[in-house]
């Protein structure tokens, strides 16, 4: 029986240490280790399993390692070890050649990727979330099949600049992250559709965010250290989403804003020294929701009458005294 057996789960086993000698499994392609708690090591055996194509170990908290190998494990696509006590992955260049997916989020002993992680020319998914990396090996831009990145609740403060070079990455997360600028070679993530710097350290939206031409979501929720963005903004016409609640340091908007015409939302809430919004606001006709709650404005722009497809404004905690007459809004809040 074990000569066919393809699926192997043994999530949850709480008494397991060691993986047994897996040498007969010889046509296994799932191992399913999930929270086996008191794992510490995996038989080195797992090596002869040639048809092996994903591995999980998340939730292994006593596994400090992988089998030292395990690069040699030629069909393995999906290598899982969140939530583990890992400290490398144990790769050489030229290893791994068909991993598609690699998950290491809460590894807290994993403190580094090693270079060759560049050889990793089909890898699509790489998650690198809660874990204690604070840098990136150049050899990132050789990852040319990458489309989801996450970085968040990592160290990371800068990216390094060949990862412009990531031209199908679609997804990058950076929220919580050390992340303070972006390299100029970040306007070659021409993929790229949503970035989420909430919570980061970042200190201005340069110029290159203008040639994210796919871009539709930018969330930069409670970065408190933004205080500029750049015009080029104005180049993002796939944007739907511009979130800049709680960028206590942003006083002003570029007048370019108004060529977002697929914006749907503009959030602004708790931008307190954000005392007015462009005059020609009137041009973002896909806007449905515009928050000003907690702001300093204190007029809203005429031109504000044109939104036809507004239909949620708050102006709570502004000192906003009237509405421009013609404005027919569904829903508005106003103290």
């Amino acid at each position: 029986m074990a000569t066919q057996l393809k699926v192997l789960n043994l999530t949850g086993c709480l008494s397991l240490r060691s993986t047994p000698n897996l040498s007969a499994f010889e046509s296994l392609e799932i191992l399913i280790l999930e929270e086996c708690e008191n794992l510490e090591m995996i038989h080195h055996s797992i090596m002869l399993i040639k048809s092996l194509i994903s591995l999980n170990v998340n939730s292994c908290r006593r596994l400090e390692e992988l089998p030292i190998r395990i690069g040699r494990m030629e069909q393995l696509r999906e290598l899982l070890i969140n939530d583990t006590a890992i400290r490398e992955i144990p790769i050489s260049k030229g290893d791994l050649m068909k991993l598609e997916i690699l998950c290491a989020s809460w590894c807290p002993q994993l403190a580094q990727l090693p270079e060759s992680i560049g050889s990793l020319k089909l890898l699509t998914q790489l998650d690198l979330s809660h874990s204690e990396i604070d840098k990136l090996p150049e050899s990132m831009d050789s990852l040319e099949s990458l489309t989801q990145l996450d970085l968040s609740y990592s160290y990371v403060e800068e990216l390094p600049h060949s990862m412009g070079s990531l031209e199908l990455l679609t997804q990058l997360d950076l929220s919580h992250s050390g992340i303070r600028k972006f390299p100029e070679s970040m306007g070659s993530l021409v993929s790229l559709i949503q970035l989420d710097l909430s919570y980061s350290g970042i200190e201005e939206l340069p110029e290159p965010i203008g040639s994210l031409k796919k871009l539709e979501t930018l969330n930069a929720f409670n970065c408190a250290l933004l205080a500029h963005i750049h015009s080029s903004i104005g180049n993002l016409t796939s944007l739907s989403l511009l979130d800049l609640r709680k960028c206590h340091k942003l006083a002003k908007l570029p007048n370019s804003i108004d060529s977002l015409v697929s914006l749907q939302r503009l959030l602004l809430r708790g931008c307190l020294l954000l005392k007015e919004i462009t005059d020609s606001i009137g041009k973002l006709v896909s806007l449905t929701e515009l928050d000003l709650k907690s702001t300093s404005i204190v007029e809203l722009p005429q031109s504000i009458e044109k939104l036809q497809n507004l239909r949620i404004l708050d102006i709570r905690g502004t000192h906003i005294t009237e509405l421009p007459g013609a404005m027919l809004i569904p829903r508005i809040f106003k103290h």
